[in-house]
C-alpha cells in the first residue's frame, strides 16, 4: 500500500496551514536516517489506515524520489474533533528488529462466563521486539476453556517465532472473574500498572 508524501518546514504555524489545505502533518524516523518533517494528504492517508492492521507496512514515497517502507509508529487525534493531527512513520530496516505495539484479540466464549463469570481485559496490547518481516498484526487468546478464576499472562502466551516479548511478563491479559474475585483482581492490576 502506497502513501505519498511532501517535504515540509516544521513549525506550529507551518503545520496548521497545511491541515487547511487538507494534509496531515508528520514525521518519518528510523535507525539509520535523520528525523524528516513531512506532510501526507489527509483523504489518502485516511483511506489506507481504514483499510489497513496494527503494524502492516507501508511503502511511503517522498517528493523527490525517496521511497521507505514504513509502519505508522503513532497516530495524535485532535482532543475533541475527531481528526488525525499528527502522524509518526517508522523507517524499517531489514535485519533491524524494531519494538511496536502489538493489539490483544480475545476469542471465543469462555466456560467461566456462561456460568455467569465476566471477562476481564485489562491488557488491549503487548509491546514486543521483532524483525520487519516478523512483526505479528496480533496476538490471539482463545479463551473458550478458562473458568471462573482462570487468569491469563503475558508469560502464558505462544508468541510467534522470532517475537520478543518487552512488556512485563507477569501482566494479566485476560481474566474470568467471579464476584469475589473482582475487586482482588483490580487491586493487583493497579499494582502491576504501578511497576511498568
Amino acid at each position: 500500500m502506497i502513501i505519498t508524501a511532501e517535504k515540509r518546514e516544521a513549525g506550529t504555524q507551518k503545520a496548521k496551514r497545511l491541515r487547511r489545505e487538507g494534509k496531515i502533518p508528520a514525521i518519518i524516523y528510523g535507525a539509520d536516517i535523520e528525523n524528516q518533517p513531512i506532510a501526507v494528504d489527509r483523504s489518502q492517508f485516511m483511506a489506507a489506515i481504514r483499510r489497513s492492521r496494527r503494524n502492516d507496512k507501508f511503502e511511503l514515497q517522498v517528493e523527490g524520489g525517496e521511497k521507505y517502507e514504513v509502519i505508522v509508529k503513532e497516530v495524535q487525534w485532535h482532543p475533541v474533533k475527531d481528526e488525525v493531527e499528527h502522524v509518526d512513520f517508522y523507517k524499517l530496516t531489514e535485519g533491524r528488529p524494531v519494538v511496536v505495539d502489538v493489539p490483544v484479540k480475545v476469542v471465543g466464549e469462555s466456560k467461566g462466563v456462561k456460568m455467569g463469570g465476566d471477562l476481564y481485559q485489562p491488557r488491549k496490547k503487548i509491546k514486543v521486539e521483532a524483525l520487519p518481516e516478523a512483526i505479528p498484526n496480533e496476538i490471539v487468546v482463545d479463551v473458550t476453556e478458562l473458568q471462573i478464576g482462570d487468569v491469563v499472562h503475558v508469560f502464558d502466551l505462544d508468541m510467534p517465532e522470532g517475537v520478543k516479548v518487552k512488556s512485563s511478563k507477569n501482566f494479566t491479559v485476560v481474566a474470568i472473574l467471579g464476584k469475589a474475585l473482582e475487586e482482588t483482581t483490580e487491586e493487583s492490576e493497579e499494582e502491576e500498572e504501578t511497576e511498568e
